[in-house]
């Protein structure tokens, strides 16, 4: 996908607004990235690739309710 894509742009996006209190914002590619590490899934970006693995990770967190 290209760069500009509106699908790119909204995983990279990072929240804007201030916060004074607590952990600062999460993008959307670091909060998945964290659910999948719970569930020990390892070298996900590779496993895009392959279709059929990945539907099966998907498959994974709809049992876990992520």
């Amino acid at each position: 996908m290209q760069e500009l894509h509106p699908c790119i742009r909204l995983i990279l996006l990072k929240p804007e607004g201030t916060w004074h209190i607590g952990k600062p914002n999460l993008r959307v590619l670091e909060s998945v990235e964290e659910d999948l590490k719970n569930m020990g899934v390892r070298n996900w970006r590779c496993n895009l690739q392959d279709g059929e693995q990945w539907r099966t990770i998907l498959e994974q967190t709809k049992l876990q309710g992520l």
